[in-house]
């Protein structure tokens, strides 16, 4: 049986790879600040262990590692204006973690297989389009820099042979499943979300930037065949994004239109101005090229933007209870 240590187990991501994993029969270690960690309800003969952990601590990872085919490392504090305003304890959050993973990586005795999160926006504001691994880095955020940072110490890690690393490199992330712990994120379920009950959608100013939204189901299914093929854990990033490039009122549109054929309710899209604070990187264009992953891999995303604008509708109407609901996070991100 295959035993795979997941971080972050209670976020958007890890909730969602945790149960499919274990569809597929897989030990897990679920390991996250709390010990009581699971989200989702699991049969009774799954093999799950919830771990409380001090990841930047190298003697969690020795326990961690010890006996586990592939770590999935997700735990991150992925707020955008935290980072900007104490880099030294998001550098603490981020990048002491992998610091330590390495180290005890290093004393193991099997190379450890560790599949990586990280984000596209370490390409900067203003890169070339579409994006793919060949991109050059300008990360202009604490936030892009520390996962540049935690990149670089899986590459040279993997080159020394003391792991066998990979990143994925994630654009936006969508789809129906839990509500994301940080609130700054998951703007495309939040509107979803609000169509489904009727409520408004706020746009900022004409909503002109352009995202690449990827599916949560085509993100996991991603893991999980770098889980299930070691050899692309060679030390390099994967672009891992739908291709697809909309703005985010061609987006909001699309919701409002799911919402009206679905629930027989419009939703109103209302214009708002910009917060004055947005960041550099929230005002970006970005559409990203996965051939490399599609081709390395076997992956291609199964959901366009429409389709799994509907996915979720269908699933929050079946279940009545829509899971990302809440405060509109900056809508650029």
């Amino acid at each position: 049986m295959t035993s795979v240590v997941i971080t972050g187990a209670q976020g958007y991501i890890g909730t969602a790879l945790a149960k499919r994993l274990v569809r597929d029969g897989t030990a897990l270690r679920l390991v996250s600040r709390s010990p009581h960690a699971a989200r989702f309800i699991a049969p009774p003969e799954a093999k799950i262990e919830h771990i409380a952990a001090d990841l930047r601590d190298p003697r969690s990872w020795a326990g961690l590692l010890d006996g586990a085919d592939a770590v999935v490392h997700l735990s991150s504090r992925t707020d955008l204006r935290a980072a900007e305003a104490d880099p030294a304890g998001d550098e603490e959050i981020n990048v002491a973690p992998l610091r330590a993973l390495a180290q005890a990586a290093a004393k193991s005795s099997r190379p450890a297989t560790v599949i990586f999160a990280s984000t596209v926006t370490i390409v900067g504001a203003q890169p070339k389009l579409p994006v793919d691994e060949t991109t050059p880095d300008a990360p202009c955020s604490v936030y892009d820099r520390h996962k540049q940072i935690c990149e670089t110490i899986l590459r040279e890690a993997t080159a020394r042979g003391g792991l066998r690393g990979c990143t994925l490199r994630l654009s936006n992330v969508y789809g129906y499943g839990q509500a994301s712990i940080n609130a700054n994120r998951g703007i495309l379920n939040v509107m979803i979300n609000r169509a489904i009950a009727g409520e408004p959608l706020t746009l900022y100013g004409t909503g002109a930037y352009v995202r690449d939204f990827v599916h949560l189901d085509d993100v996991v299914e991603a893991f999980r065949l770098a889980i299930a093929q070691p050899a692309l854990c060679d030390g390099r990033h994967y672009v891992i994004t739908s291709g697809q490039g909309v703005t985010l009122a061609e987006a909001y549109d699309l919701i409002a239109a799911v919402a009206r054929e679905t629930t027989g309710r419009g939703a109103d899209i209302r214009s708002v101005a910009e917060p004055p604070d947005l960041h550099p990187i929230e005002k970006r264009n970005f559409i990203g090229n996965s051939q490399l992953f599609a081709k390395r891999a076997g992956w291609r995303p199964r959901f366009d933007l429409a389709g799994g604008i509907r996915d979720y509708v269908h699933r929050a109407l079946v279940s009545k209870a829509p899971t990302n609901s809440g405060s509109a996070p900056h809508e650029a991100a």
